[in-house]
């Protein structure tokens, strides 16, 4: 499903469990779940930080955040409401209704309400004619539609027909199977294949996200 990568429209700069940060046009960052040094070298053409929900453990370093907006001190950073309260000490920050479409000048975006085990959002982009759309961390899509997008950033974490076996063979030898968590708040492949079969034009690009280093 990947394809190489266009870093002037899609840079994955990390992506998984051990921390998230995708930037998109090279001006809007979505998530900062990871240390300010690896941010640091885009950071003079950062508009916009995106946060999608609160797991500080892979999706947001508040440190990390903090850092960037005093070295920038005009950065804007948009979010649901509910992410308020992870922000203290953080300024401008613009909070986002699903469904409306934000004109920041370069680019416009638009909060999609995701279905993850805490409020999440995912994200619309859309910069000229190229329209981005970034799920990540969602037990499932439905009700989204992203037809004849340029590009599908989108989570996967399981396939439905190995998970349980899988689940049981960990279990069975004492270890701690994830995937069990995993069903009830991330997309399966064939869900996320699906999604894209049902949306995707001729020429539409895809890239995995958050793919688990144990799937």
């Amino acid at each position: 499903m990947n394809y190489e990568l266009n870093k002037s429209i899609v840079n994955v700069v990390s992506s998984g469990s051990h921390g998230n940060a995708v930037i998109y046009h090279e001006n809007i960052l979505i998530d900062i779940g990871v240390s300010y040094k690896m941010i640091e070298p885009f950071k003079k053409q950062l508009q916009l930080v995106l946060l999608t929900h609160e797991h500080t453990s892979d999706h947001l370093n508040i440190s990390s955040l903090k850092k960037l907006c005093s070295e920038r001190p005009l950065l804007r950073v948009a979010c649901g409401e509910w992410m308020v309260k992870y922000l203290d000490g953080i300024k401008n920050i613009d909070v986002l209704e699903p469904g409306i479409i934000y004109d920041y000048g370069l680019f416009k975006i638009s909060p999609v309400i995701l279905y993850h085990d805490v409020k999440n959002f995912g994200y619309r982009i859309f910069k000229g004619n190229h329209k981005t759309i970034h799920i990540t961390d969602t037990s499932h899509v439905i009700g989204i539609v992203a037809k004849n997008y340029d590009l599908f950033s989108i989570e996967f974490n399981y396939d439905e027909e190995t998970v349980f076996d899988s689940i049981q063979r960990i279990e069975s030898k004492g270890g701690y199977a994830y995937q069990k968590g995993a069903i009830n708040s991330h997309l399966s492949q064939q869900q996320a294949k699906d999604f894209i079969f049902k949306n995707a034009g001729p020429d539409s690009k895809f890239i995995r996200l958050h793919e688990s280093k144990n799937n």
